[in-house]
């Protein structure tokens, strides 16, 4: 083979070949070099927080912070079911019904309500207006039902509240 005019054995082709490689290798060394430094940069940043504190301390100290909030999220937890179960005993489904207790009556001023809990418990109030007097009766309601002998007008307002959904 000629190279500038003169001939070379095979050994100078092998030795320009690796030559040319170890440029090559070189190069890849000065880049992989550069990466290095930038990640060793991001590294050195990302160690220093801004008062000097690293990272593994704030990492720490946010995994405290998150033990506490464990406890109070239990606490919150706690008082939740507490509410719950209080709940069950709370008047939710209501039923109303209006009506005139007498022919000469308007605006219908007598009227029937029944406030019942979760469990169908509570009570059934009915007023009956007149001119000249108003009656208020109260009839407990036990499981849905009641003990008492009940008006039409008490009977729809208790299947009123029982139609409410929870």
């Amino acid at each position: 083979m000629i190279l500038g005019g003169m001939w070379f054995p095979i050994y100078g082709i092998i030795v320009i070949f690796i030559g040319i490689i170890l440029l090559f290798l070189l190069g890849y060394i000065i880049r992989l070099n550069i990466r290095l430094n930038r990640l060793h940069k991001k590294y050195d940043f990302f160690m220093q927080g801004a008062s000097g504190q690293s990272i593994e301390y704030k990492l720490q100290e946010e995994v405290r912070h998150l033990y506490g909030l464990k406890d109070i999220v239990q606490k919150i937890q706690d008082e939740q079911q507490a509410i719950l179960s209080i709940q069950n005993y709370c008047f939710c489904k209501i039923g109303l019904k209006k009506y005139d207790a007498f022919d000469n009556m308007e605006n219908q001023l007598s009227f029937a309500i029944t406030l019942l809990n979760k469990k169908n418990d509570g009570f059934c109030l009915s007023s009956i207006y007149g001119r000249n007097e108003s009656r208020v009766f109260a009839k407990p309601i036990i499981n849905g039902t009641c003990t008492y002998s009940m008006s039409d007008e008490e009977k729809d307002s208790l299947s009123q509240a029982l139609q409410h959904e929870e």
